[in-house]
């Protein structure tokens, strides 16, 4: 059963103009009332404290949820490795620019959303949990370690089963991210290598660290044909 019929990224920040002009500028557009967009997910920024970034569905039949046997409390669910899902059964304030978010066109210049990233203790128990909310198995690995991509049409779940302590995090991806990323830094993006084992000249991989606690991984790839 699906979570809903609309899904956004929460983003809580202390000044949402200010986050605003800075997600902007990373090439995301303004949808108005705090929304921007990046063609395939909607980022919503809310004012206060609260688990970055979050998920929200709208559409839900929350009774049916809980009937299916997901452990709804207060309207929301949280996964094994702490990812919160808030549920509403108002209808979707908006829609998506896609019927299919694997599918979905890039719109900025960080080339196209390839995932909600997250490091996980059991890829097994986590992914348990994702398939009983509704989602699907996209791409299932076992190299470098275990990780996979889950897909409800809405949303991209990578789960990678590693002793990382990262927070979550949206990936990116473009053939021509390492000049993306050159170009973010000449800007004064903060910009880190992907992990303390790489050339911390190389811009072919690299983190954005946002200074509103998002984090995005930016690689070099093609993943136009869905395929991670």
């Amino acid at each position: 059963m699906k979570l809903g019929a609309y899904v956004e990224i929460l983003h809580y920040v202390a000044d949402r103009a200010e986050a605003g002009d800075y997600y902007q500028r990373l090439g995301l557009l303004s949808l108005g009332d705090d929304v921007y967009t990046d063609g395939r997910y909607h980022l919503h920024l809310l004012a206060g404290e609260g688990p970055n970034p979050s998920l929200r569905y709208f559409g839900a039949d929350i009774e049916a949820l809980k009937a299916a046997g997901l452990a709804v409390n207060h309207n929301r669910l949280i996964s094994p490795a702490g990812i919160h899902i808030l549920l509403s059964s108002d209808p979707p304030p908006r829609q998506l620019p896609h019927d299919n978010v694997a599918r979905a066109q890039d719109i900025t210049r960080l080339g196209k959303f390839g995932e909600l990233s997250a490091f996980i203790p059991d890829i097994n128990v986590e992914c348990a949990f994702w398939e009983a909310a509704g989602y699907e198995t996209l791409g299932r690995y076992e190299q470098p370690s275990p990780w996979g991509i889950w897909l409800d049409n809405l949303m991209l779940i990578g789960l990678h089963q590693d002793d990382v302590d990262e927070p979550f995090a949206l990936c990116h991806f473009s053939p021509d991210m390492k000049a993306v990323n050159g170009q973010l830094k000449a800007e004064g993006f903060d910009l880190q290598p992907f992990d303390t084992s790489s050339n911390p000249d190389d811009l072919t991989w690299q983190k954005l660290m946002t200074p509103y606690g998002l984090m995005f991984y930016l690689f070099t790839g093609d993943i136009s044909e869905a395929q991670p």
